[in-house]
């Protein structure tokens, strides 16, 4: 605690001594952006546990809105500058269960964060400088799981021919071997007029602070013992990096590249598991050569890429008979591994046709840790558009994915996705509305052409004749209409779509769903009041008889129609307001409620506002009055001793002012 205050009193310094520059008007805050998270195979579709944890984790060390704008670049020296100073207290009441769920601190919690960016001429050499700081300290581990840590920072050298960056760089190669944030050095130099060189070598981890932090001893396992499971277990994952790129330009827009990405697991930073239940730290090499080329209207985008990879290169002696397996122990066989990956992108427009189409391979164990790529997966797409009157678009796409390139999995998934639709616009009655009408038709098929050894595997059935097995066959078929109405500076969206899906191994699968939404959006300007309402209103009703599944098991008997239907319905409602005054406030409200009518439903109501005020009214100096209040009402899987389920809620509120003080010049 008394380093934060002592933090605070120098935020409070640097605030008081930048306060002669002159303070001008900047844009909105906007995030900076995060890492990308894996891509995700058309295959497979997250659960709702998984989107629920993705959005957990977005919340957490969220970085701060800094914005340095169009700032780079340019021939005039500019220093902006932000301090942000926080104070709430949350207060999370309800079952001790749904507290649980809460990712608030109870209590009172601070912030203070200070950044700063620079960019100005480097004497007479030609070259200019940029320096870039975002620094936080917070006790509240809801913000930050660190108390004090350096979110960004960066020196960057630069001129019309070279480049050079010591600290965080997002390096973007190609789409096959790097392309993410790096902390490190970076440089690029142009090599006569049509070559250009590029290097980079760091860490990849996610922030400067993981690299010093010390393993408690208890995280190691004892002779013949298992290492401790705390939390406090090992540093976030780190890798050490390297790559590099040549890039030719044959012409003004086309050229070819060569890539090279080298990344290596830093064992140390792996937790200690039981054996092989953790991700393994791997080795990986990638070499990718590129080509981006045009001829008149065509457009196309290539890459080839190989890989050799170590997917285990921990280390340690053989686990004997008697003693437990230590998970730094390599797995035995493993090896290293080498497979290919490519990517093919075109386009061509002639007269009102246009085509686009994509193609990417990635064998079983290609690898490109440092672009985060799918491994075992192969995707086509092919997508047409014809305006054939006017005010009348058709657009068609069909897509093929499937996985088990090589043989070998237990059996292939495939996924064929056609769709079309009509677009109206620019009606003769009507010349701003829109009305959109298509249909989306999904086929999931899952088989193989062999019987494994063990038999047939569970859920799966024989095909016709006995010639292997079926173990996924689902076809989705999803109608939909929207219409969009602009009146002056009200638009109004309405829509409608109904999915029917038929599973034809899992009858419960087997589903209808209709979905019907609205939404309303408007720009008003009354008086020199800025106004900004919308609304948004989701309905989703399906019908199902889950019963289905038990009139198959033997075990059970039932009577051969299942009289059950089953109706669930999900409701997604939001409203919000934005309101600027001409002078002096800002107002924002907003309300979200999720609910769900299901044998465990749930109700998630939010409620949110703040009120801004400037100081002076000048928006570089503002003071923000928040709250917000989140309920989670939803019924545990157990059942009560009166045979009912046990409705669990959280109620958090939190209530917080915070201090935003904006310095500097911007440059032209």
């Amino acid at each position: 605690m008394r380093l934060f205050r002592m933090l605070c009193c120098l935020l409070l310094l640097a605030a008081l001594a930048a306060a002669q520059s002159t303070p001008t008007p900047s844009s909105s805050p906007s995030s900076q952006p995060q890492p990308g998270q894996p891509p995700q195979s058309p295959l497979q579709e997250p659960s709702k546990d998984q989107q629920q944890q993705q959005a957990a984790e977005a919340q957490r060390g969220k970085p701060s809105g800094f914005d340095v704008g169009a700032a780079g670049s340019g021939t005039e020296d500019q220093e902006l500058g932000e301090m942000r100073m926080m104070t709430r207290y949350s207060q999370i009441g309800g079952q001790a269960q749904g507290r649980a769920r809460s990712f608030h601190q109870e209590g009172s919690n601070n912030l203070a964060e200070f950044n700063y960016f620079l960019d100005r001429k480097l004497f007479d050499t030609g070259h200019r400088f940029q320096l870039l700081s975002m620094f936080r300290g917070t006790d509240d581990s809801s913000i930050d799981p660190e108390r004090n840590s350096v979110q960004k920072a960066y020196l960057r050298i630069y001129s019309p021919r070279d480049e050079y960056i010591m600290g965080d760089a997002l390096v973007n190669y190609s789409r096959l071997t790097f392309n993410q944030n790096i902390k490190g050095l970076s440089a690029a130099w142009k090599l006569g007029s049509s070559w250009k060189l590029s290097t980079v070598g760091g860490v990849f981890i996610d922030r400067y602070g993981s690299l010093f932090k010390d393993q408690p001893a208890d995280c190691f396992p004892p002779p013949g013992g298992t290492a401790s499971l705390s939390p406090q277990c090992g540093r976030p994952f780190a890798a050490a990096v390297t790559g590099a790129r040549l890039e030719y330009a044959f012409t003004r827009d086309s050229a070819v590249g060569f890539n090279f990405s080298s990344s290596d697991d830093m064992t140390f930073t792996r937790r200690e598991r039981p054996f092989n239940t953790s991700p393994l730290p791997a080795t990986n090499r990638v070499g990718a050569v590129d080509l981006k080329w045009q001829a008149g209207r065509l457009r196309a985008d290539s890459e080839f890429a190989y890989s050799f990879t170590n997917f285990d290169r921990r280390f340690g002696s053989l686990c004997s008979a008697v003693t437990p397996c230590d998970s730094r122990v390599p797995t035995p066989g493993l090896g290293v591994q080498g497979d290919w990956g490519a990517r093919f992108d075109a386009s061509y427009r002639w007269h009102k046709l246009s085509f686009r189409t994509s193609y990417v391979r990635f064998g079983p164990t290609f690898a490109s840790m440092n672009a985060r790529q799918i491994a075992d997966l192969q995707d086509f797409l092919f997508r047409t558009s014809y305006d054939i009157t006017p005010w009348l678009t058709l657009d068609g796409v069909v897509r093929r994915s499937n996985d088990d390139l090589k043989q070998q999995n237990q059996y292939e998934k495939v996924l064929w996705g056609p769709e079309g639709r009509l677009i109206f616009h620019d009606l003769p009655f009507y010349r701003r509305g829109v009305f959109e009408i298509g249909y989306r038709h999904r086929i999931i098929d899952g088989s193989s052409g062999s019987i494994p050894a063990a038999g047939l595997l569970a859920g799966c059935v024989l095909k016709a004749g006995g010639a292997g097995m079926v173990c996924v066959d689902r076809v989705v078929r999803t109608p939909y209409a929207e219409f969009t109405v602009p009146v002056s500076t009200t638009f109004l969206t309405v829509g409608y779509e109904r999915r029917q899906t038929v599973d034809s191994l899992k009858p419960s699968g087997t589903s209808n769903v209709d979905r019907v939404y609205a939404a309303l959006r408007g720009i008003y300007d009354v008086g020199g009041w800025h106004l900004n309402p919308s609304l948004r209103y989701e309905l989703e009703r399906q019908g199902s008889r889950p019963g289905l599944d038990y009139l198959l098991d033997p075990g059970h008997v039932f009577s051969p129609v299942d009289l059950l239907l089953l109706r669930e319905s999900n409701r997604l409602a939001t409203a919000a307001l934005y309101v600027e005054t001409p002078r002096w406030f800002i107002v924002e409200l907003a309300f979200r409620d999720n609910s769900a009518t299901t044998l465990s439903g749930y109700s998630r109501p939010s409620y949110k506002a703040a009120l801004t005020y400037k100081l002076m009214n000048d928006e570089n100096k503002v003071f923000i009055f928040s709250f917000e209040r989140n309920n989670n009402f939803y019924y545990d899987n157990n059942y009560t001793p009166g045979g009912l389920l046990n409705p669990i809620n959280f109620d958090e509120r939190i209530a917080g002012v915070t201090f935003v003080y904006k310095f500097g010049k911007r440059g032209r």
